[in-house]
């Protein structure tokens, strides 16, 4: 399970990757047009906020593998194993409920958004908006896959 998960996390750290370097380099293209050629491209703003969105959503799986989501573990690790077991239990359980309705909810606004479009790129509001359950998508997945190695330890 270590493997797969380690797999899906390179798959995300390099799909946030480029997302970055197309971020930056669309804000280069901005700039350099505003202020060298003194003409704006209107689209690289609404560009780089869209690649941001997707790109922290892509990244946040290789937080949570790292453990660099935010936790408060001071109780936690001084309780008996059995009950740190049981918490552990229901921090998953919740985690996937809340991933769940997230993907749920997600994807139903972004599939009732296709109608309607950017002010710039004049693409459907869907495809900024699958981000979301997308990016939790690959969290539950990397979630499971953590979980079960936890369990096998």
């Amino acid at each position: 399970m270590a493997v797969w998960t380690h797999r899906l996390e390179r798959i995300s750290a390099w799909g946030a990757c480029l997302l970055l370097a197309f971020n930056i380099g669309d804000i280069l293209v901005g700039v350099f047009c505003r202020y060298v050629l003194k003409s704006s491209i209107i689209w690289t703003e609404e560009a780089a906020r869209f690649s941001l969105v997707w790109m922290v959503m892509v990244g946040a799986l290789g937080a949570a593998e790292k453990g660099d989501h935010m936790v408060i573990d001071f109780v936690v690790p001084r309780f008996p194993a059995a009950l740190r077991r049981l918490v552990g239990w229901g921090r998953f359980l919740l985690t996937m409920l809340i991933l769940s309705l997230m993907i749920y909810l997600g994807t139903v606004n972004a599939v009732q958004m296709w109608n309607m479009r950017t002010m710039a790129l004049n693409i459907p509001k869907t495809i900024p908006l699958l981000s979301l359950p997308v990016g939790f998508l690959l969290l539950m997945a990397g979630t499971v896959l953590m979980q079960f190695d936890r369990g096998r330890e």
